[in-house]
This record gives structure tokens, sequence and C-alpha cells, in this order.
């Protein structure tokens, strides 16, 4: 395990962001370990993690669908709610599904730096809780505590991760209203959106699996046809 910090010495360590890249490539680089140094995050570098304690991001580089690192996500997801990127070297929306599917949070990729900074800005912004606001929302059963960002089904707390939180709170903050996919995207990630049906509808099917009595036919999360998703009034 490898460590890296920031050298230009503007933001004190315990204040900066850590960052854990899991790399899964033959061929290895240290580009985004560059870049997230320079961006002044603590990086630390594994070929497999047991604990993402005190850690606001995880980044899992692979090269694509030809050598995929699904199993990673998936191992780390089974113990952490930490959000998960991945970076492959070959994107597509195969890739993309799986990644979703498996629990990775978002996809991106490495070649545009410009848009990977965003994202990857947004994930620790709510990982950190930075936009959290000391109030709460609930709707029949379901509530959260929006200065801790967590979930609950009655008293029960419920296991989400930071952008299955992000949806929650924007729905229930819509309540009764229909949501496009375009606008819980934009209103979840803060990026203007560009083909992410995918991605909406894969982290739906994960919410609906922790807050519904019955999945296959919720009562709280409803389908729009031809619009996106609302909130239903628990009546």
């Amino acid at each position: 395990m490898s460590v890296y910090l920031s050298s230009n010495g503007l933001t004190a360590i315990e204040y900066r962001p850590n960052v854990i890249v899991i790399d899964r490539r033959k061929k290895r680089d240290n580009d985004i370990q560059r870049m997230l140094t320079h961006e002044e995050m603590n990086v630390t570098t594994a070929d497999h993690i047991t604990s993402a304690d005190g850690a606001h991001l995880l980044i899992i580089r692979d090269a694509g669908v030809s050598s995929p690192a699904f199993d990673a996500a998936a191992q780390v997801r089974s113990f952490s709610d930490i959000p998960i990127l991945m970076l492959p070297d070959e994107l597509d929306e195969i890739y993309t599904t799986i990644a979703l599917a498996k629990g990775a949070d978002m996809c991106a990729d490495p070649r545009f730096t410009f848009e990977l900074r965003a994202r990857i800005t947004a994930l620790i912004r709510r990982s950190s809780g930075i936009m959290s606001r000391p109030h709460t929302l609930s709707n029949g059963v379901i509530s959260i505590d929006m200065k801790s960002r967590s979930v609950y089904s009655g008293s029960t707390p419920v296991s989400m991760t930071a952008i299955e939180y992000g949806i929650v709170e924007y729905l229930l903050e819509n309540l009764g209203d229909p949501c496009s996919i375009d606008d819980i995207y934009s209103g979840v990630w803060h990026e203007r959106p560009y083909r992410v049906r995918k991605t909406i509808v894969e982290h739906i099917r994960r919410i609906r699996a922790k807050i519904e009595p019955d999945p296959h036919n919720p009562s709280y999360i409803k389908a729009v046809s031809g619009i996106g998703y609302k909130m239903e009034y628990a009546y």
C-alpha cells in the first residue's frame, strides 16, 4: 500500500479529502494519483481494501469490459457505502450498466480530465456531507436526517450510498411531483445530464430493494410514464 500526499502545502493534511485508488490494469501509471495530489487530496493506493474508514472516495481503475474489476466494487460494497468511481481505459454502455449493478456510483472516462475533476469533486462533496442541512423529511415510514445524511424505515437505519441518499432526498424534497430523469441527475450529481437514463434506473432499482415492502410493486417510488419518477404520498 502506498500513500501520496499533496506537496504544495496549501491545505493542512487533516483537512484534505482521503481517496483510495485500486488499479487492476496490467500496465499501470500514476496519472490519476498525480492529478489528485495536485488537487490537494490524500491518496492511498492498494490492490484491495478491507476497510474504507476515514476515506471519502474509492476509485477503481481497470481496462474496461475486456478486463473489468467489477468484483472489487462488489466486494467493497459488501462492507462500505463509500462512493465508488470506476475509471476504465475503455468506457461504454455495457461496462457502465454492469458497474452500476455491482455497486459503483459513477463511471467516467479518465481522458476527459475537466469532467473527471468535476465528478470526483461531486462525489467527495456528498461523502463529506458539506451540503447537508440540519433537518428531516419524512413520508410514511420513510424518513431522512439531512444533517447526518441518513435514511430510516420507521426507526431502522437503511444503508445507502451517497448517491442513493441524494436521490431519496431529491424525491422527498419534491414529494408528489413527477421528476424527470434529467432533473434527478442534475439535482443529485450537479452536472449536465447526458445519456443518464440507465444510471438513474439502476440506482432506483437498488433504492427500491432497500426501502420498498415489495420492490416489484413499489408503493413509494413510482415510475411516471414518459417522464421519470416521483415519491408518492403515503396515506
